[in-house]
């Protein structure tokens, strides 16, 4: 059976979460933490790697958040 680390398990889930959303509508790490109890710190650190590598979206501010960064055919 394949295992998954925490972060990668955590990383999986909050791509699922943010996919199901309508495009462009943002969420934050203490959204997700709260909706699939994670520590809000470990939420962070998976969602900045995922920015870093260009999966999500990051939008600075105090209505920011990140979103899924869908590809455009």
């Amino acid at each position: 059976m394949l295992k998954f680390s925490k972060k990668v398990e955590y990383a999986l889930i909050s791509m699922l979460y943010m996919a199901k959303r309508e495009d462009g509508e943002l969420t934050t790490s203490r959204e997700l933490s709260q909706h699939f109890n994670i520590p809000q710190e470990l939420a962070g650190k998976v969602l900045q790697s995922l920015a870093r590598t260009g999966c999500i979206a990051s939008v600075q501010g105090v209505k920011g958040g990140i979103n899924w960064r869908r590809r455009r055919n």
